[in-house]
């Protein structure tokens, strides 16, 4: 099975349940933002949480808005030390499937002799499990995830969270078994199409194709519930943190989240301007990115 710190980097921004395949693509621009509030800057960095080599280097003026940034500020800390502790707590909690499920379930997981260790966790933590065994297959790897690959940049600035691993883990594990089982089912039954289009989507910046996409994956496993929990809830506390960290600091930060969180009518940004921000989109407006 894929290590705890291979997969626990798709925790962020939540794009845990997919699969996905790479092929040769226009420039990439994701999405990128400058937000200023109360005379304090950030840049926003929409990521992606597994890649390939040929995703790098990151167009020069999202690393230029980095080198110029005095603190990296992520969903959650992947490094904390008691991920394992957590991981035990709220992962590996095993439950029966439903006859259905069971039968998807062993279709998938027998041919690759894993069902005995598939069923050691919750089944919220299966579904991670499998998703990361089919990016794997597909040659993707959250190595070159955007924010490991920042996280290898960072150097000595400080790392900054806006919640933390164990919230998020906390939070999967608070979903009623059916929603799990119907996340596991869709980390079998994700067609590639589909998730090729979040990809597509992801590398040119196409906020509305990436807020219909997310929409449509979550309520597919868990209707508003889903929705709610795991973007409309988080969005809004988000940028309650960042607001509280831009206040802290002197100089812009660099914040990169998951694409689905700066999508969609309740998306962080949406909830950053509801508190006056002025949020300008890097490729369709001048940004204050200095060229040195």
């Amino acid at each position: 099975m894929v290590s705890t710190s291979r997969w626990i980097g798709l925790l962020w921004g939540f794009a845990l349940f997919l699969n996905t395949a790479y092929a040769a693509a226009p420039p990439l621009t994701p999405l990128f933002y400058q937000v200023e509030l109360q005379g304090k800057t950030a840049w926003i960095l929409g990521s992606f949480h597994v890649g390939k080599a040929n995703f790098y280097p990151l167009p020069p003026p999202i690393m230029r808005a980095f080198q110029q940034s005095s603190a990296l500020v992520l969903e959650a800390d992947v490094r904390d030390p008691k991920i394992s502790q957590w991981v035990a707590q709220y992962g590996m909690q095993p439950a029966e499937a439903d006859a259905p499920t069971r039968k998807l379930l062993d279709a998938y997981c027998q041919p690759l002799g894993i069902c005995q260790q598939l069923a050691q966790f919750s089944p919220w933590l299966q579904s991670i499990q499998i998703s990361m065994l089919r990016f794997t297959q597909m040659g993707l790897s959250p190595q070159f995830g955007v924010e490991q690959q920042l996280l290898t940049l960072n150097g000595a600035r400080p790392l900054l969270e806006l919640e933390s691993t164990r919230s998020q883990l906390a939070m999967l594990s608070s979903f009623d078994m059916d929603i799990q089982w119907a996340m596991v089912r869709d980390s079998i039954e994700a067609p590639d199409t589909d998730i090729q289009a979040l990809v597509d989507a992801w590398r040119r910046g196409d906020e509305a194709t990436i807020a219909k996409l997310m929409r449509q994956q979550l309520e597919t496993e868990g209707g508003d519930q889903m929705l709610d929990k795991m973007l409309w809830q988080r969005n809004r506390q988000m940028a309650e943190r960042l607001q509280q960290l831009l206040a802290q600091q002197s100089q812009p930060l660099f914040v990169a989240v998951g694409s689905g969180h700066l999508a969609g009518d309740r998306s962080l940004l949406q909830y950053l301007r509801q508190v006056g921000a002025n949020i300008r989109n890097c490729w369709q407006q001048p940004c204050d990115i200095s060229a040195n």
